[in-house]
This record gives structure tokens, sequence and C-alpha cells, in this order.
């Protein structure tokens, strides 16, 4: 017994790690069988050399054969069909963010190692003397997302069913009546924009796979998979497998804070800066609720975030995954009614209290208001949200972090 990790050989021109996987799982030499499904990780969203949907895999498998044959069919898959994955590179039509050369990693262990080092890749930038040490490896930077993936314990447990196509330029199609009736599940999630009426599960651009469904029962995936592939409007798919994954697990973010705002601004683009006593935090535009949220706040609120902090150069502070406001001064200040006539009271000048300038009431000088109504978590729509996003309707999020000790964005 013994555990396969794999990573890096995504780009956008249709490279793919998880299709890359399948065929590994799919040409296992006879003696050596897949114990249980394979693994599909999530990592460390903000990692500077991330692929396109920062994924690694693992995959726990018994070998019936010598070690060193093992060892030696590992040796030519990867010389024969993972090495010369590495250096593809396509340029992104739509984001800024310079793509970084695949750098296929694959790492082989006789025994599992800690959750400790995918506690460190899930939620921050690490190196790969950091990992646990391998029985073998192969390979450069993906080897870090190898390794992580194995690590991973598989708690927080979801599942994803991932279908791929042949090589096609063309659009793909999925069967919208079958769509429907997966929508109508409320065990897979992240299936449609309700905002858009817009399917989530295929891709856009060049990539082998035809559609990923994802829930949080194993046999609603598989059968989901099943309705999907088999409809009529749906092209044919070269393969399928289910994984399980760490999506939806909020695993990413470490524990809300409380803070007070100090002022808010809109920035370029739209997006709402909260200058806050725990430093800056960030809501883009593209975050529906939580810039909606987060422009009407004002000086005296309180609020909790959840978010990665970011150092990058004009985005520097806490980028908000989500946000709810607690408490906060009252909105809408105005001069109470009169208690004798209902007549909105004015100042009597400096010093003078209230009065009313219909029947002459006085009384002291205060203004009313309208209470804040605590907003409740709000996150980005759907196709805005990360992988790793828990559904703040359901997760629970660790406590809260304690003010001396936690980490403030500048």
């Amino acid at each position: 017994m013994g555990w396969l990790g794999l990573d890096d050989t995504d780009h956008l021109g249709g490279g793919c790690t998880t299709l890359t996987m399948h065929r590994l799982l799919a040409s296992l030499p006879h003696g050596v069988q897949l114990i249980g499904d394979p693994s599909l990780v999530r990592l460390y969203p903000m990692a500077k050399a991330r692929t396109r949907g920062n994924a690694a895999l693992s995959a726990e498998l018994n070998v019936h054969i010598d070690p060193d044959a093992w060892l030696a069919w590992l040796e030519s898959y990867w010389s024969s069909t993972i090495e010369p994955l590495a250096g593809q590179c396509t340029a992104s039509t739509h984001a800024a963010r310079p793509q970084v050369p695949s750098d296929p990693g694959l790492v082989w262990y006789e025994s599992k190692p800690s959750e400790e080092f995918y506690r460190k890749a899930v939620r921050k930038e690490v190196v790969l003397d950091d990992g646990p040490a391998p029985a073998w490896s192969k390979g450069g930077t993906g080897k870090i997302g190898a390794m992580a993936a194995v690590a991973w314990s598989g708690h927080a447990t979801t599942w994803e069913g991932i279908a791929w196509r042949d090589e096609s330029k063309q659009s793909r199609r999925l069967d919208e009546e079958a769509l429907r009736a997966l929508d109508r599940d409320e065990r897979l999630f992240a299936c449609r924009d309700p905002r858009q009426g817009r399917g989530l599960l295929a891709p856009r651009g060049a990539s082998p796979v035809l559609c990923g469904i994802r829930g949080t029962e194993r046999s609603a995936v598989a059968d989901a998979m099943q309705t999907l592939l088999t409809a009529e409007g749906t092209e044919p798919a070269s393969g399928q497998r289910v994984f399980r994954t760490n999506q939806g697990s909020g695993d990413h973010l470490r524990p809300p804070i409380q803070a007070t705002i100090e002022s808010v601004d809109v920035i370029q683009g739209g997006h709402v800066a909260l200058r806050t006593d725990r430093g800056t935090w960030l809501a883009f535009a593209p975050s529906g609720l939580i810039r909606e949220v987060a422009s009407r706040l004002c000086p005296g609120d309180v609020v909790q975030g959840l978010g990665l902090q970011s150092t990058k150069p004009g985005r520097e502070g806490l980028h908000l995954e989500a946000l709810q406001h607690l408490s906060g001064p009252l909105r809408n200040l105005r001069r109470p009614t009169c208690p004798a006539c209902r007549k909105r009271m004015k100042s009597a000048g400096k010093g003078q209290g209230l009065r009313c300038t219909n029947c002459d009431h006085t009384d002291d000088d205060r203004w009313v208001g309208d209470e804040v109504v605590p907003s409740g978590w709000v996150q980005p729509p759907l196709d805005r949200r990360r992988h790793l996003a828990p559904d703040m309707s359901t997760w629970k999020p660790e406590p809260l972090l304690d003010r001396n000790n936690a980490p403030t964005s500048s």
C-alpha cells in the first residue's frame, strides 16, 4: 500500500492534471490497484506559480508487485508520458497575471505523511523543502502540490465527477433538460449561476474537460454524471471519473476577523476599500453582495470578514470572500417628532434643546434614526467564488481570531 501524488501539468492551451492522473490510473500495471477514489485537492489560491484551478491529485494504491519493479514502472511512465508535459505555457486572453510554464511533479509515499504540510500549503506559500520527504519522486515544483495532495486527510470531503472530451475547438454540448434536472438536486452544488441562468459545469477555453459535477454525496455525483452523459443532447465523453475533494471546505481561510470601520472609499475599478482598525479590507466589484454591503458601511460600524491577505502592490489588504455587518451607528439621523402634534421638531439654538415650531413644545436636544439590521454573512455569486469557498449558510468558521494575535492587513 502507498500513496501517489501528481501536480502541475496544467496550462491554458489544454493541459489538464486531472486527465493526466486519470490516464495514469488507467495504465497501472497488473498487480497495482486503486483503493477508493483519487483525491482532487485545491491549494493556496494566491500561490505565485498556481495553475488554472490550483488543484493537485493523489491516489491510494495497493501494490502487489515487487517494489523495485513498481518503482521501475513509475520511472518509465514518468519519462515517457509525464516529463514531456513540462515547459508548456499559454498566455491568458483575459487575465493580466503572467502564466508559469508547467513543471510536473510525481511523488510516491509508502506511508501517509502528516496533514501538517497540507494545512500549510492550503493557507500560504510553501517551498519544496517544507514538504515531507517521499520514498520516490521526479520532477519540479509540481512536487509541492503532489506532496500536499497526499498529505490531505480527506476530512470535510465533497465529491466531483469529471468527464473529458476528445480534442475539439467546438463549444461543449451538454443536454439542457438534464442540466435542469441536476439543478433540482440539493446534494449538488455550484451547478448553475441563478443570476444569469448559466451553467457552471463546463469550463471555458481550451481544456479537455467536458464537465465537472460537484456534490456533498458521492452517490449523487455518480448518478448526476450518468444522467448528464447519457442524455441525448450531451456530446460523447472520452472518459470519466469521480474524485473526492476539499472543495467547499474553507480550509484556506483563517478564523474571521472582527473590526470597526474607520472609512469607506470607492477606488479605481469600482472596488470598495474599507479602512478598519484591523487594516485595509477590499471588496472587489465582481463580489456582488460583498461589495454592495461594503459600500453602505460607515465609520463606527462593526463587521466581520473572511478572506486572504495580499501584499500585491495596489491591492494590499484582506481580499474579502465573506463579510457580515454586525452593528453600528444609527442611520438616517433626524430630529424626533413632537409628542403633542407629531410635527418634526427643530433645534431651538445652541444649548437650548429642541422646539416644535407648530405648538412650542420643547425637548432635550437629541437625534433619532434607524437601527442597523445585521446582514448575516454575504458571499460573491457562485461563479465568482473560489473552489475552496464554503457555503456560509451551513459552514461553521473557527472562533474569532484574538485581537492581540491576529494578523492585520496594511
